[in-house]
């Protein structure tokens, strides 16, 4: 009896042993350093960035239907899609916006920026296929003063079935309203340069 319970727990005990991790990794990628080289001397605030709740979490969301979404469980992002966002934006403008820098909200009074962007992401998925949407809206700001802002939604098709394409038009995605956005701080900062 002893013999044949011990021969039972054996293979049991193989089975609770330590299990190798499956889940994959993504990071966001910064956007392709642009060719345009004239300095924009202007310190933008960057924030407050926020996300939907049901794209605050670990795993890579993936798009069913308008109604649907589900959770690649294996597939997940490397740190937390907020930050990893924001600093990714901020990556992109730096590289846009040559001779720029910037402060990540909140800043002290003290530290004011010339020019702040604020960002709702309101989707940011791929589908099935693969085929991403980024949808958000936007605001640049002086002071108190709106320069700038609006709705953007970027549609990107994946160059593949794979995970690893689909966060790769992700990243295009970003990079494209990184690229509207520098336009708009480009065009603010030439505006305020003319007045007197």
């Amino acid at each position: 009896m002893r013999r044949s319970l011990l021969a039972m727990l054996v293979p049991l005990a193989g089975c609770l042993g330590p299990q190798q991790d499956s889940s994959a990794y993504f990071l966001l990628s910064p956007a392709p350093v642009p060719t345009e080289s004239t300095p924009v001397p202007v310190v933008l605030g960057l924030g407050p960035v926020t996300i939907p709740g049901y794209l605050d979490r670990p795993q890579i969301v993936v798009r069913l239907s308008e109604n649907e979404v589900a959770l690649a469980e294996a597939d997940r992002w490397a740190e937390p899609l907020g930050g990893h966002f924001t600093r990714t934006l901020g990556e992109n403008l730096s590289m846009l916006l040559p001779g720029s820098s910037h402060i990540e909200y909140p800043w002290y009074e003290s530290e004011a920026p010339d020019f702040a962007l604020s960002l709702k992401l309101r989707r940011f998925e791929a589908d099935a296929t693969g085929g991403v949407v980024l949808d958000a809206t936007w605001r640049l700001s002086r002071g108190s003063a709106l320069v700038d802002g609006g709705a953007a939604r970027i549609v990107e098709s994946a160059r593949g079935p794979e995970r690893t394409a689909a966060v790769a038009a992700q990243s295009r995605a970003l990079g494209q309203l990184s690229s509207d956005i520098a336009a708009a701080v480009r065009r603010a900062w030439a505006a305020s340069e003319r007045r007197p």
